[in-house]
Parts: structure tokens; C-alpha cells; sequence
């Protein structure tokens, strides 16, 4: 049975349903209506409390790529952010301010990065690795002279190959193109056309990590879920993993992030994050228990947008870390880093 997100009424009446479905992102072999698999395979854990361990208060903060931030939390990206939303991520950038979260912006954002950054720079500029070398290195030298904190490639589906994949069946790029919008990472009205193939190969994400490097920016690889391209990843030069299957919107048969958290791990021990199906500060704590620096959420903070804009985003991830906060004192840890997979087990798997 299918989890009903937070403002999802509100969000369906505003946006209309269309829209509504490209937001929840259905791809075209899920069945209709069919629960997320990423937060389906999120909610199999049960956190496993230890008591009576003395702790006097907890520290929920973690410090990601040289940033410090308050929670191993943060907001993804997601494209045409003022079709659902008046001022775009504006909205979004403060209430991440506010609560000192990071926040990925895709370069299918409408708002000027540069706006986004003045609001907040807190901001990291995701990219899709496809294309020349020389767009990425226009666009990294962008996000750098507008004050962003790094960069994330997306590596997994950068390119739809073929028509009729967009989830819910909702092109985001003909609708920016009909209304005439610009995005971050194109030269003309709507998203950027680059070709899918031929694809990018290990020489050419080693490159742009030295570009990114250059500008003192560290860089990202969403989409990775193989511990070996974990490992190439790092070799090619990365700051960090984002183990990503794209919110499930290409395809539902792609293997849950979450479930391949231990898998990367073992092979990957840098700065890992869980994208994907992340519905409650619940969720940020089992990813954390699993070995991710941080969970990023989008959907329903899409939602929260859409029906209350920036108080509505405030108070769901404030909510959020209120979670965080008590589920990590109650696990009787003083600090997130202490949280490892002892504290987790399987539904039907407990310990009696």
C-alpha cells in the first residue's frame, strides 16, 4: 500500500495531475498507483534502542565535504522549480538557511543560480554528465563565481535515449520550452538537448573532478550503486558518492539505494549519501546507521513547496531533525557518527 506524502492533497489540487505525477515521478513500467520502492525498502528497518548508556545530550550535526551542517539531512535537486512555485527554490534556499542544510540545485532549475546562492551558499550545482567537456567547465566556473559549495554529476540516466520515458508522462523540458524559461544549464528556452550517446566513460569524470578541483569546488558522482563504480568513482578523483537510482522516475526495477547502503560501504569509504525514498528524519537515521554522511529528500519537500512555501518547507524538515534528535538520544548515542548498523534490524527480524 502506497504512503500518502505530507501536503500530497494540497499538491495534486494546485498542480493539477499532469504535473502531480511527473512530481511523484512514475516511470512508465511501474504499475499505476504502485508504492516507492525506495521508501518501501527504507521502511523494512527497525532501529534497535540501547538504554541506560549515560548520555547527557546529542549532537546531530555532521560535517560533510568540509561543510559543517546541523543533521544528516539536506534537500535534492529537482527540475522546473517555477512551474511549481512561484519563486522557484528561493522558498526552499531559506528555510535550508534557516535550519543550515545543504541543498542541490539541478541545472533544469529556472531561478538564476546566482539568486539562489545570494539567498543562501549553502548550494551545490548538479549537472548531468553528458555533453562536451567544455559546458561542464563553463558551468562549474558558474556555480563557483556565484558562491556555490560544490558540484554533483549525474551519472545514472543523464539523458533520456529515447522518447516517452518521463515519469508520469509529463515532459518538464516542453513545458519550460512552451512557457519560453531559460534554465541554469541551457542557452535558450527549456532544458539543454544533449545527446545520449556516446556516454561518458571514467577519463572524462576524472577530468571533471580536476576541473571542479580547480575552482575549489569539490564534486559529487550521483548514481552510483555498484560498489566497483564506487571504487572507480574514487579513483577518478571524486569528493563523494551519491547512491542514486534517480527516485525510481526511469525505471521501478533499478535496486533501491538503501539496500545497496552496506554494499558501497565495504568497498567506498569516503563521503557517502542516500538519495531516494527518504520520507521522515526516521529515514536520515537508519541511512545513517548504515554508513551515509547524509539522506537527501525531495518529494515531499516538492510537496511542502507547492501547498506553503517556505514555512511549510521550514517546518517538515524542522520536523524532521526534531526526529532525528530524539530517535538518535533515544538509541543512546551523543553523536550521529556513533550510529552504526548494531542499531538496526530487519522487520521480522527482531529480536524477541
Amino acid at each position: 500500500m502506497r504512503n500518502v506524502l505530507p501536503f500530497e492533497q494540497e499538491a495534486r489540487q494546485r498542480l493539477g495531475e499532469p504535473l502531480y505525477r511527473y512530481m511523484m515521478g512514475q516511470p512508465a513500467d511501474a504499475l499505476l498507483a504502485a508504492a516507492d520502492g525506495n521508501s518501501q525498502d527504507l521502511q523494512r528497518y527497525r532501529l534497535l534502542p540501547r538504554v541506560m548508556r549515560g548520555n547527557n545530550g546529542i549532537d546531530t550535526s555532521v560535517t560533510f565535504a568540509g561543510h559543517r551542517w546541523s543533521a544528516p539531512l539536506g534537500v535534492g535537486a529537482f527540475a522546473g522549480d517555477v512551474v511549481f512555485h512561484p519563486e522557484g527554490l528561493l522558498p526552499i534556499a531559506r528555510a535550508c538557511r534557516r535550519l543550515q542544510l545543504p541543498l542541490a540545485i539541478s541545472e533544469e532549475t529556472v531561478t538564476p543560480l546566482r539568486e539562489i546562492c545570494a539567498e543562501y551558499q549553502g548550494c551545490w550545482l548538479q549537472l548531468r554528465a553528458a555533453g562536451d567537456l567544455s559546458r561542464i567547465e563553463a558551468l562549474i566556473a558558474h556555480a563557483a563565481e556565484c558562491g556555490a559549495s560544490g558540484i554533483i554529476l549525474t551519472v545514472l540516466a543523464p539523458v533520456h535515449p529515447v522518447s516517452g520515458l518521463q515519469p508520469g508522462g509529463f515532459s518538464i523540458g516542453d513545458a519550460l520550452l512552451q512557457r519560453g524559461l531559460k534554465t541554469i544549464g541551457s542557452t535558450g528556452p527549456g532544458v539543454q538537448p544533449l545527446p545520449a550517446f556516446p556516454c561518458w566513460g571514467w577519463d572524462e569524470l576524472r577530468q571533471a573532478c580536476e576541473l571542479a578541483a580547480r575552482h575549489k569546488l569539490p564534486l559529487l558522482v550521483k548514481g552510483v550503486l555498484h560498489p566497483d563504480d564506487a571504487a572507480a568513482a574514487h579513483n577518478a578523483g571524486c569528493q563523494g558518492i551519491i547512491a542514486s537510482n534517480i527516485g525510481l522516475r526511469q525505471s521501478s526495477r533499478w535496486v533501491s539505494p538503501v539496500q545497496q547502503l552496506p554494499a558501497l560501504r565495504q568497498r567506498y569509504s569516503g563521503e557517502l549519501v542516500l538519495d531516494g525514498g527518504v520520507r521522515s528524519g526516521t529515514d536520515a537515521v537508519v541511512a545513517a546507521c548504515l554508513g551515509a554522511s547524509l539522506s537527501l529528500a525531495v518529494r515531499p519537500v516538492m510537496g511542502a513547496l507547492v501547498a506553503g512555501g517556505e514555512e511549510a518547507v521550514f517546518g517538515l524538515l524542522s520536523g524532521w531533525i526534531n526526529e532525528i534528535t530524539a530517535l538518535s538520544h533515544w538509541c543512546g548515542v551523543s553523536s550521529i557518527s556513533e550510529l552504526n548498523p548494531s542499531f538496526l534490524t530487519l522487520a521480522g527480524a527482531e529480536s524477541a
